[in-house]
């Protein structure tokens, strides 16, 4: 499998448990669409299943871990950029073109209820050594240190939320409501994203 450095990410840390669980059960439950093998490689030993998400074209894979299915689903990064108003124009949230992902990313969330999730809106965030390095702050309940990283969006369960410290760096954020945990995007108007 080889991985494109112009490929953003949704990554989500669903905790292991006693059911067995498959790729394609966890894309359902996010919300994802016209789920396939590749069609030119017969039993395709990468796993690797394409996918439509959000409206995206995307291709899908889970890493097991000791403790986590961790569910990647990647997209291109210039259909994400697509998305975003053109010069410096701010727009307030319920106007941005790239809330249908934001949407998307809150309803896997709420489905698939994962301990923690990233939305991987820079390129270089896609490497999985990049985001299966964060599975130790997700383990430990380092809310902190997962909120200063700089995701798109993140989400929190209610456990690790518990867990964020009150900071004016830190809290300056928009974020969507969810039934349990914490969902907030990077920032607030044109740094909503970034």
């Amino acid at each position: 499998m080889s991985w494109d450095s112009k490929r953003g990410a949704a990554v989500f840390f669903v905790a292991r448990g006693g059911s067995d669980v498959t790729l394609e059960s966890l894309l359902q439950l996010a919300g994802a669409s016209s789920i396939a093998s590749r069609p030119d490689i017969e039993d395709d030993p990468s796993g690797l299943r394409y996918c439509s998400w959000a409206g995206l074209s995307c291709e899908a894979h889970v890493i097991e871990r000791t403790y986590h299915h961790v569910l990647a689903i990647y997209f291109w990064i210039s259909d994400f950029l697509e998305m975003m108003p053109e010069g410096d124009e701010e727009v307030p949230l319920e106007e941005d073109r790239a809330l249908p992902l934001a949407s998307a990313f809150k309803r896997a969330c709420e489905a698939l209820e994962p301990e923690a999730a990233f939305l991987l809106t820079k390129e270089w965030q896609s490497d999985p050594d990049y985001f299966l390095a964060r599975e130790l702050q997700v383990s430990i309940k380092d809310a902190d240190a997962l909120a200063d990283e700089p995701f798109g969006m993140l989400y929190l369960n209610d456990d690790i939320s518990r867990y964020w410290t009150p900071d004016p760096r830190r809290d300056d954020r928009e974020s969507l409501p969810v039934p349990r945990g914490r969902l907030v995007f990077r920032g607030r108007g044109g740094e909503r994203w970034f």
